[in-house]
């Protein structure tokens, strides 16, 4: 048996020896070479032992411990755990080794392969020349491993073939390519072309998936591939829109928008909103959509577009009615409206809320209110009633003003009653609707004038002008708590009817007014009075133009004492206190002057209204009398109003006389001129000299009014210095003056929300400006306390305290800004015919600005750089 035993392992030895002998052969480093004492191959996933260090085959360690508890080769013993990995550097270098295939022999016809030795059992199985492989393709002719990628085409011409390509070309090709780019000649190259080899990297995430570093990487290859294969990157965008072209229209929309890029068509609603934006005519956006067809653009038709128009957005009705003009004859006049008030305002709620704008001011507004502002003023030659809606980011922007409606006559009495009595009901049902399960809360907004002709109130030549309380003009130059209680108490809605009935009952006679608390007219508008905001911005225009032409009749006064001295050596006091005297009486006469003309407004506007009246319901013997008792009013007031101006011009003679000087327009009044015209600060050639709106909030900075109040002090100094200590008086007065106001209108003016030490603050700087102009100006006779400051008194703070936000959030600064807008498009649509269309289109143009496309897709305006300077006229 043991004799037997040792020819067979004898016999293995020699086998084994030569099967190793063999293997070694197929190795290039024959040296380098590790083989498993177990199975005489390269070894196979190395496995090291801890008693000698011997590296075997994983598997056949493992065959052989399944029978054994001692190592193969020391016999020491040994259990599976007591094995060890021989760490990646040596399993490294042995998986590395370059080996020939199984199927390699010296001639042609075998595998030329050589592939490292972690590849070679999965290149075995692969290999063509394996007679057990299931490929079927038949094998390429075999090339020396070191034949040239040429070499390689021309062994076999017809295209390489799956994974036969691979094996050879991996090989080769690798150790040559550049930047991923291998340019291989091949028998095209006689014809002047070559074949690229380029590296296509595996996408192991999707691009819907991927980063953008990773979309920006991908994008990089394709375009490199793409500039391969089309000779260029010319020729790879020659490709790409030649791709392009050939998809049909509604994927190449797709696939633009999809981009972001441009649309190769303008929807009706951007169109509609390109249109109101840059205040285009219908001819001129014609002109427009011929541009943009010759650069591929498509904008929709005309009228796809009025189309678009008559469905979302609602229609204005254009009728005639009959109204009086500026001399009281009645005509009829060219009007556009909205018959229905609820169902506008529902209407632009739900853009609003379509669009994502509403808002409620980090809860000033209550969740559960919606706050609508309804309001007029005349400007352009047009009255403008509109709304606003206050649940905005800018509830006073323009594109948030809504015309309602609009008339070409002055806002009379008896204009509005014609053009707005038709929405008296109409409000009284929208404060009691609900939109979206919220309440509606409505705000009258408008300047002082305005607001008194809404509720019927008489106005500033009455004896109770306000518009809020019954307080009398006599007590409010008092001080508010010396003011009788009686006359503080707010008017209301039910007031004022009460108060109208009885003027009626009465006989109407306007000169009995004061007894039923100056109301002589129902309202129009039934806004409850506790919402009629304070009209911050005419407010603003009334109350600086006050103290400013107090301040001109102290520069004009000192005028005149320089004109009676410059040319004297010695003051003659005799004459200096006789100018004094006319100063005065100038100033008094002054003021009664004013007053005449507000009362002769009044009675004229109360004239108009009974005369419409008379004209619409007949010659009633009550309208006939009132008819001629106004008229013979209108004649005495209008005769005492031209005594007081015939008394004023009188004393300007008087004092032309004794001055020697026509002109009174003195050094020290034309010192204040150069200043507004530094700071662009304007004032109107008409309604009496009165400020631009928003001229005022330059005119009260701090820096502003020093220039101003102090500018006449060098010219007194150079022509009279003894009257400088009265220069520099009036300058302290009304420096301190304007900045008390500035200081007080930053808060009520503001759309900020309110605490209680701000009101607090408030309430005291506005008592403290009061004061100041009761010294400066009441007791120096220069002026009176006008319903305006009454106003900035008593009833700026109340609305604010209950409202816990600033006035200007509610007031009526965009009715103001509607002017301007329309005053434009008035000027583009002047080619119209009539009166009538050309406002109703106006109107139409300046609607499509409250579109949920014009508010949301129009442009941010973009800054001009701080270093940027305009070009010269010389440049231009």
């Amino acid at each position: 048996m043991d004799i037997e035993r040792h020819q067979v392992l004898d016999k293995g030895c020699e086998v084994n020896a030569t099967k190793l002998e063999l293997m070694r052969e197929r190795f290039l480093d024959q040296n380098a070479v590790q083989v498993c004492k177990l199975c005489k191959n390269a070894i196979d996933n190395a496995i090291a032992t801890v008693c000698c260090d011997e590296l075997l085959c994983a598997s056949c360690i493992c065959n052989w411990l399944n029978t054994h508890n001692t190592c193969p080769t020391c016999k020491a013993e040994m259990q599976a755990s007591s094995l060890n990995h021989p760490g990646k550097i040596v399993s490294r270098m042995i998986s590395n080794l370059s080996i020939r295939c199984d199927f390699h022999k010296p001639a042609l016809d075998g595998c030329p392969e050589v592939v490292a030795l972690g590849r070679l059992k999965q290149h075995v199985e692969m290999c063509p020349f394996n007679p057990n492989t299931t490929r079927k393709e038949k094998p390429i002719r075999a090339v020396r491993p070191s034949s040239t990628v040429s070499e390689v085409c021309a062994a076999s011409p017809s295209k390489l073939q799956g994974d036969v390509a691979g094996s050879l070309t991996t090989r080769m090709v690798s150790g040559r390519m550049v930047d991923g780019r291998l340019e291989v000649k091949t028998a095209g190259e006689r014809r002047g072309h070559a074949k690229v080899l380029q590296v296509i990297p595996t996408a192991l995430v999707p691009s819907t998936d991927a980063s953008s570093s990773t979309l920006k990487r991908r994008e990089a290859e394709m375009v490199r591939h793409a500039e391969t294969i089309s000779g260029g990157s010319d020729g790879a965008r020659v490709q790409l829109i030649a791709g392009l072209r050939k998809l049909s229209a509604a994927a190449q929309e797709t696939l633009l928008q999809a981009a972001g890029l441009r649309p190769s068509a303008i929807a009706p609603g951007t169109a509609l909103a390109l249109k109101a934006d840059l205040r285009l005519p219908w001819s001129q956006l014609r002109k427009l959509r011929q541009w943009l067809k010759v650069f591929g653009v498509k904008l929709e038709s005309e009228h796809t577009m009025r189309e678009f128009i008559a469905t979302a957005l609602p229609s204005y009705t254009a009728i005639e009615l009959p109204m009086t003009k500026r001399n009281g004859d009645v005509s009829m006049t060219a009007m556009v409206h909205f018959p229905d008030l609820v169902a506008v305002t529902m209407h632009f709620l739900d853009v609003l809320h379509e669009s994502q704008r509403m808002t409620w001011h980090s809860g000033v507004i209550p969740e559960s209110e919606v706050w609508l502002k309804i309001g007029g003023d005349h400007g352009g030659g047009n009255f403008k009633l509109s709304i606003q809606i206050a649940n905005t980011a800018n509830p006073n922007a323009t594109n948030n003003t809504i015309p309602i409606c609009i008339f070409k006559e002055k806002d009379t009495p008896a204009n509005l009653e014609t053009a707005l009595g038709q929405y008296r009901p109409q409000l009284e049902k929208l404060q009691q609707s609900l939109w979206r399960g919220k309440s509606i809360k409505v705000y009258l907004f408008g300047d002082y004038e305005f607001q008194a002709v809404n509720y019927g109130i008489s106005g500033s030549s009455g004896v109770r002008p306000c518009i809020h309380c019954h307080t009398t003009k006599k007590d409010m130059a008092r001080v508010a708590g010396d003011r009788p209680s009686k006359d503080r108490e707010p008017r209301t809605l039910a007031t004022l009817s009460t108060n109208h009935a009885e003027f009626v009952e009465a006989g109407a006679q306007l000169s009995q007014a004061k007894l039923h608390n100056n109301v002589i007219r129902h309202c129009t508008l039934p806004v409850p009075i506790r919402n009629a905001i304070t009209p911050v911005l005419h407010l603003d225009l009334g109350i600086f133009t006050w103290m400013f032409e107090a301040l001109l009749k102290e520069l004009s006064h000192l005028d005149v004492l320089l004109a009676a001295g410059c040319d004297r050596t010695e003051t003659d006091s005799a004459v200096f206190a006789k100018l004094c005297d006319l100063n005065k009486d100038l100033l008094a006469v002054q003021v009664q002057v004013t007053n005449s003309a507000h009362e002769l407004h009044t009675v004229h506007q109360q004239l108009q209204f009974v005369a419409l009246h008379f004209q619409q319901q007949g010659q009633g013997p009550d309208v006939l009398a009132l008819l001629r008792n106004l008229q013979q009013l209108h004649a005495t007031v209008q005769a005492r109003h031209q005594e007081h101006v015939a008394q004023q011009a009188h004393i300007q003679q008087e004092i032309s006389k004794v001055s020697g000087s026509k002109d009174f327009t003195g050094p020290c009044v034309a010192s204040v001129e150069p200043v507004l015209q530094q700071h662009k600060i304007e004032r109107q050639v008409y309604h009496g000299g009165a400020f631009i709106g928003n001229h005022v909030h330059r005119a009260l900075k701090p820096t502003v009014v020093t220039a101003i109040t102090h500018s006449h002090i060098p010219v007194v100094a150079e022509r009279r210095a003894e009257l400088s200590q009265e220069a520099n008086a009036i300058a302290k007065r009304y420096d301190g003056l304007m900045k008390a106001y500035a200081e007080c209108r930053d808060v009520f003016s503001s759309c900020s929300a309110v605490d209680d030490a701000e009101l607090q603050g408030l309430q005291e700087n506005i008592g403290v400006f009061l004061d100041m102009c009761r010294k400066c100006i009441v007791q120096r006779g220069l002026g009176h306390i006008t319903p305006k400051l009454h106003l900035l008194e008593e009833h700026t703070v109340p609305p604010m305290r209950e409202f816990r936000v600033g006035l200007g959030l509610l007031a009526e600064q965009g009715a103001e800004s509607l002017h301007s807008s329309m005053n434009t498009l008035d000027v583009l649509y002047k080619n119209i015919p009539g009166s009538l269309a050309r406002l109703k289109t106006v109107a139409d143009q300046h609607l499509l600005t409250t579109t949920k496309e014009a508010s949301t897709l129009k442009p941010v305006p973009q800054k001009r750089k701080a270093d940027e300077q305009r070009p010269t006229t010389s440049q231009q």
